[in-house]
């Protein structure tokens, strides 16, 4: 049976590289925070610090999957993960609802930029999570050792 790519060490090291320049930017974003008083910088910084935070977590979750444990999940789990995933995505469509009525009734650049950003981050969550359930589709027991070709 052929190895996964991802068990080669240059996989390993591309996730170890990109996770150090998430740390970079987290410094960074954090250096011009401290450093500026303009309140719509400092957002923008926080966005992408916490986003290269998230980004991070999940880098660690492909490292340890590979190099310590691999990631299992019992049908239990799974039910409890699905409930979740689909109270969320309701909460996100009426995210998504009430970030366009704003929109439309928006007019200041400032107000318009920021809330694209939102809707468009909405959008992108609800559509991972629609990914996120084809776990369910998966067998349990291979579901995280399931190849995608």
């Amino acid at each position: 049976m052929k190895k996964a790519a991802e068990n080669s060490e240059e996989f390993l090291e591309l996730i170890k590289e990109w996770k150090a320049l998430e740390d970079e930017t987290i410094k960074s974003a954090g250096e011009l925070m401290s450093n500026i008083n303009n309140p719509f910088v400092k957002m923008t910084m926080e966005m992408i610090k916490h986003d290269s935070e998230k980004h991070k977590v999940m880098q660690q979750m492909i490292i340890d999957n590979i190099t310590k444990e691999a990631v299992h999940i019992s049908p239990d789990e799974l039910v409890l993960l699905s409930d979740m995933l689909n109270r969320h995505m309701e909460m996100e469509a009426k995210s998504i609802s009430l970030a366009n009525e704003a929109f439309k009734n928006s007019e200041l650049f400032i107000t318009r930029y920021i809330l694209s950003y939102l809707i468009a981050d909405e959008t992108k969550h609800h559509s991972l999570i629609n990914k996120l359930n084809e776990l369910k589709l998966a067998s349990i027991s291979t579901s995280t050792g399931t190849r995608i070709e």
